[in-house]
């Protein structure tokens, strides 16, 4: 499924650096698919793949919850405009 993540970031510097460590390695059930940042990095919105929302929302909190507070849910794919092209039972093979 498709999840969004959405970053409300207290330390912009801290959060990006930590964002881009940690989408180096990341489990095998989650892809990071896009990241969009606001101009002065105190939001930012991202498009996830995972089994469910919690798996995105539980590794967000660790990974970056003492630097933003991060708010996910599944993206209604069928209402949806825009989307990039992703092959869902292709996607984990990357």
């Amino acid at each position: 499924m498709l999840v969004i993540a959405h970053h409300n970031i207290n330390n912009p510097e801290s959060f990006w650096q930590a964002a881009e460590e940690v989408t180096k390695a990341l489990p095998a059930n989650l892809k990071v698919h896009g990241v969009y940042p606001a101009i002065d990095g105190r939001t930012g919105t991202c498009l996830w793949e995972a089994d469910n929302v919690q798996a995105v929302q539980q590794f967000l909190d660790k990974n970056a919850g003492q630097y933003a507070e991060n708010f996910c849910y599944e993206v209604n794919v069928q209402k949806s405009m825009g989307l990039p092209d992703i092959k869902m039972a292709e996607a984990h093979a990357y």
